[in-house]
């Protein structure tokens, strides 16, 4: 046995040192490829640190700016003027600001908006776009969903705007009173030079009752004429009707075609009425109403200068509105005026105030509605008031119709 691993020995001997070498230069291979490994995972460490050091920066520094941006949000909705307030999917009330908690009475927080408005509002008539309070304050409220399914709503007081508005039209209506006067003065002057001839026919026509009857009735038209014409003045000038007339179409019609007899009672004029919905109701201001629906009658008669085919129709409209139209087959509108035909002074005639189709325009505003005038050169004009003044069909405490 000594003798086999002196020969193992000898004939390994040889073979060692190239072994070694090879087993070195493999272990030297392998460190330096584990050497790079570890560097290039060390420059890839470092690689995400510097990323998520930055990463981490700029979300610190989006966190930051929005954090911001809230308190920047939160100071403003603190300092608003308006109320603001934000509702859940539910309708409850998430959050507040200072103003609508002094806008509306009682608390806000996690209360019912429901409840809120029932006890808060108001509404009144004449509202419009505002809504008014119990303690007479207008709001007027706007509202916006959003993404969660709830609402935001923004609450404005336009009380002293309102206030404003109203003064500020009557101021204008009180500047434009030395021209109206100026022109009313020329207007009235002719039926009072009338009625004051008629007056000392009078004294002629002692025994003569049909003539005497006849100088009457002409004085009443030339005093019922200047009445009209004051009553114009007035309306501008006070700039407010109260619609305390509750009344059925077929009585308003009624009353109005009373108003218009003395007009269509004359030679050359002939007029036809359509009526339709009888017994629906409306609130309105009804002498108002007749007398811009006789200013219409008297500008289309005057306008025609001889014969002329009239045709009034009074009837239900869309969306609960009143339209009142009247028709004629005259010269039609001048080119010159069709466009500011409804301005205060503007007129077409000689002897006219360019009052009338003012206060018909006034008389619609008043009622919440508007006035519409389409005309054709020689084919006429048809002028209609459009009023949002139905209140269906109920009869209930209707005005009685005017004697």
């Amino acid at each position: 046995m000594g003798q086999l691993a002196g020969t193992l020995t000898e004939n390994q001997a040889p073979s060692d040192p190239e072994g070694l070498k090879s087993a070195f230069e493999l272990f030297n291979e392998m460190s330096a490829q584990l050497a790079d490994s570890y560097d290039a995972l060390q420059t890839r460490v470092n690689q995400l640190n510097q990323e998520l050091s930055a990463v981490s920066a700029q979300r610190y520094q989006e966190l930051a700016q929005k954090e911001e941006l809230a308190n920047r949000l939160e100071t403003l909705l603190n300092v608003l003027p308006g109320g603001v307030i934000v509702l859940d999917a539910k309708g409850q009330v998430t959050q507040a600001n200072p103003a609508s908690r002094d806008m509306l009475f009682g608390p806000l927080l996690n209360c019912s908006w429901r409840q809120i408005i029932e006890r808060n509002f108001a509404p009144k008539a004449d509202d419009g776009h505002e809504v008014s309070t119990h303690d007479g304050r207008r709001y007027s409220i706007a509202t916006r969903s959003l993404d969660d399914d709830g609402q935001i709503i923004l609450l404005t007081d336009q009380t002293e705007t309102r206030q404003l508005q109203a003064q500020l039209n009557r101021h204008e209506r009180l500047s434009s009173m030395g021209r109206m006067v100026a022109a009313l003065a020329h207007q009235i002057r002719t039926p009072l030079s009338a009625a004051l001839l008629y007056c000392s026919h009078l004294g002629q026509t002692a025994g003569d009752r049909v003539r005497t009857e006849a100088c009457a009735q002409k004085i009443h038209g030339r005093l019922m004429h200047m009445e009209r014409q004051v009553k114009d003045m007035l309306f501008f000038v006070r700039g407010e009707l109260p619609m305390t007339d509750l009344v059925t179409l077929e009585q308003f019609h009624n009353a109005l075609a009373e108003a218009l007899e003395a007009s269509l009672n004359r030679e050359g004029i002939q007029c036809q009425w359509t009526l339709s919905g009888e017994s629906q109701v409306v609130s309105i201001n009804q002498d108002a109403l007749i007398g811009a629906v006789q200013n219409l009658v008297d500008n289309a008669i005057q306008a025609a200068r001889g014969p002329v085919q009239l045709s009034i129709v009074v009837e239900p409209f869309v969306n609960n509105a009143l339209a009142i139209s009247v028709v004629d087959d005259g010269p039609g509108l001048p080119d010159a005026i069709a466009d500011s035909v409804c301005d205060l002074f503007v007129t077409s005639k000689p002897q006219g105030t360019g009052l009338g189709l003012a206060v018909v325009q006034q008389v619609a505003k008043a009622h919440g509605g508007k006035f519409v005038i389409r005309s054709m050169a020689g084919k006429g004009t048809r002028a209609s008031l459009l009023i949002p003044v139905l209140k269906g069909d109920s009869v209930a405490h209707p005005m009685e119709k005017s004697a």
